[in-house]
């Protein structure tokens, strides 16, 4: 008869000591130590929690200073263009911005549909603004999405409120009384799909649960103590850095879900299974941090609900307000191809670019230097330049087997009128569930409600591995499935109103990306955030992806805070890095523990 390996208690303990407790010791990454005489560097300082602070309190003044540095930032998403203007506001002006594609946005990408003023979002679509949990009625602010807001009323003011270049924030609505819930539930006496409201008030309607075991609810209830618990929610929500901080230290980076079921609670692989499939994670902090906002729905049994907030005419609105100030230094069609590190002849090290314009016989090579490059495009980019050799750590996470990314599908049909809105149940925002899970959500317009005659978008939204799954299709396929979900819902009679525009876009197979957003894999955070604290090669690197959060305007602007603090420490700039770090960290700096 098999037994159970000896060494499992010894490692159970062991771990279990470490998540009741937390672990502070530093990680592998060394850091030296700072004498009044050095120059401080971000690698010396807390990657994983708040190094802001660090910054804040740097009192060197005497450290040689290089203000005329010349920058190549590669990349014009959100995360190049606020580091550009964050550097601008403090004086250092000679920088350029590369940019493979023929716009600046990243992957912000608003679109038009049919020649109308309906819009569809196919990146991002909404931000968190506050939370107002159940058991105190108290309202806490998305303190880390406030920096989102912060850059568009500082754009704002830089444009002086021109009408052509305004960002203005309008409510999202997350979910609706009437949205329809198709998939996996009872239907009404008279057969029709149920609402949200509906489920709500008879729950027996709602989606059966995935198991119903003693073994299977103790054992989600050990997970939701840690992925639900209120005290950690809130904690995020006002503070990020430091709240990933203690998760590191607690281990949760060091174990998957998976494995805290089976190996430490000693959970049966049915109910593992179950609980684990039943969701796209296997992350403890991208779930936590996740359920920080999207799982506060204010449905029954959920803690609290969530305030959202969405661009009045998308997402683009953000970076079309940053071409007044970057486009006599930004290059378009540029896709960069190699960086090769430089020495001049008084033995300083530069870097070199080069990228291509033009195709076939057409084909033009173009070179540049710089004194350094902000590479602020995905690993999923990199991967395809020809690089220099980084140090071990971060040339793995930059690898094809490293950091992990995942992908999203999204496709929105035109109609000539919004009938969602009309009827017994009119819908106005929010999102409803078709029946075929290839499909997933089905989201209505945030805008433009009971205004007569006028057309509407319904866009379907699929991620995690039906994201894979859809590039297989053509697009013909791909929108005639989404259509076919949308009249299964609403009633055959929805097709005479579609008018055979759309818009469709699977970020596997957007030439500038290759990804929807970055998706760390165990270990990786722990691992590979310090390496982007440190400057080889005078590159540094910034983006969502190497940010502690993860698929946010918000992760991209830190990074974009990160990368121009580590620049001008690097030139000996210091003043300038502490008054950046207390423009846009400064809420940081006041929530101490």
């Amino acid at each position: 008869m098999m037994t159970k390996p000896n060494w499992a208690p010894a490692f159970l303990s062991l771990f279990l000591l470490n998540f009741v407790v937390g672990n502070p010791t530093q990680t592998a990454h060394q850091k030296r130590s700072i004498s009044q005489n050095d120059k401080p560097l971000l690698q010396d300082f807390d990657a994983l929690g708040a190094w802001f602070d660090s910054v804040a309190a740097i009192k060197h003044t005497s450290i040689p200073r290089q203000p005329n540095v010349s920058v190549a930032i590669v990349g014009a998403g959100v995360s190049g263009l606020a580091t550009a203007l964050m550097l601008d506001s403090v004086g250092v002006h000679n920088w350029e911005i590369i940019e493979a594609s023929e716009r600046v946005g990243g992957r912000y990408r608003t679109k038009f549909v049919g020649g109308t003023q309906e819009y569809a979002e196919m990146g991002p679509m909404r931000l968190p603004w506050n939370v107002t949990y159940k058991s105190d009625n108290a309202t806490e602010v998305y303190t880390d999405h406030r920096l989102t807001f912060d850059l568009a009323d500082w754009l704002n003011e830089l444009n002086g409120n021109d009408p052509k270049w305004k960002i203005n924030f309008i409510p999202w609505i997350q979910h609706h009384p009437n949205e329809l819930y198709a998939r996996g539930t009872g239907r009404l006496p008279d057969g029709r799909v149920p609402t949200r409201a509906d489920i709500e008030a008879d729950p027996t309607l709602g989606s059966a649960p995935v198991m119903i075991s003693a073994e299977y609810n103790s054992t989600k209830q050990k997970m939701n103590q840690i992925l639900m618990n209120e005290k950690t929610l809130r904690a995020i929500q006002r503070d990020p850095w430091r709240a990933h901080k203690r998760a590191i230290h607690q281990g949760l980076d060091d174990i998957s879900e998976q494995a805290m079921m089976r190996l430490i609670w000693q959970a049966s692989e049915n109910v593992t299974d179950a609980i684990w499939t039943s969701s796209d994670y296997d992350v403890f902090w991208d779930e936590m941090h996740h359920n920080s906002n999207l799982e506060l729905s204010g449905s029954p049994g959920t803690l609290g609900l969530t305030e959202w907030k969405c661009v009045d005419g998308g997402f683009n609105r953000i970076t079309d307000a940053f071409i007044p100030h970057v486009s006599t230094r930004l290059m378009l069609n540029c896709k960069v191809n190699k960086l090769e590190p430089i020495q001049t002849e008084g033995n300083q090290t530069r870097t070199r670019l080069s990228w291509h314009t033009g195709s076939g016989k057409n084909r033009t090579t173009h070179t540049k230097e710089y004194d350094y490059t902000i590479m602020a495009v995905p690993f999923t980019m990199t991967r395809f330049m020809d690089l220099p050799s980084f140090s071990s750590v971060l040339s793995r996470a930059m690898r094809e087997t490293g950091l992990r990314f995942q992908s999203a599908c999204k496709v929105a049909l035109l109609f000539r009128e919004r009938f969602w809105e009309k009827g017994p149940r009119p819908i106005f925002g929010g999102y409803s569930r078709p029946e075929s899970p290839a499909v997933g959500s089905l989201y209505y317009p945030m805008y433009g409600f009971n205004e007569t005659g006028r057309p509407g978008l319904i866009m379907h939204y699929r991620g995690a591995d039906w994201s894979d799954f859809f590039p297989s299709f053509s697009t013909e396929q791909h929108v005639e499935l989404v259509l076919d979900a949308i009249a299964d819902l609403h009633g055959q009679e929805v097709r005479e109103l579609y008018t055979g525009e759309y818009e469709r876009l699977c970020w596997q197979q957007d030439e500038h990306t290759a990804m929807a957003w970055c998706r760390p894999n165990i270990g990786q955070h722990k691992l590979y955030i310090p390496s982007y604290h440190r400057t080889e090669h005078n590159t540094i690197f910034i983006g969502e992806h190497t940010a502690p959060t993860h698929a946010w305007t918000s992760s991209a602007l830190y990074s974009s805070v990160r990368g121009a603090v580590q620049l001008l420490l690097q030139i000996g700039m210091v003043e300038e890095a502490k008054e950046i770090n207390a423009k846009w960290m400064g809420r940081w700096l006041e929530l101490k523990e």
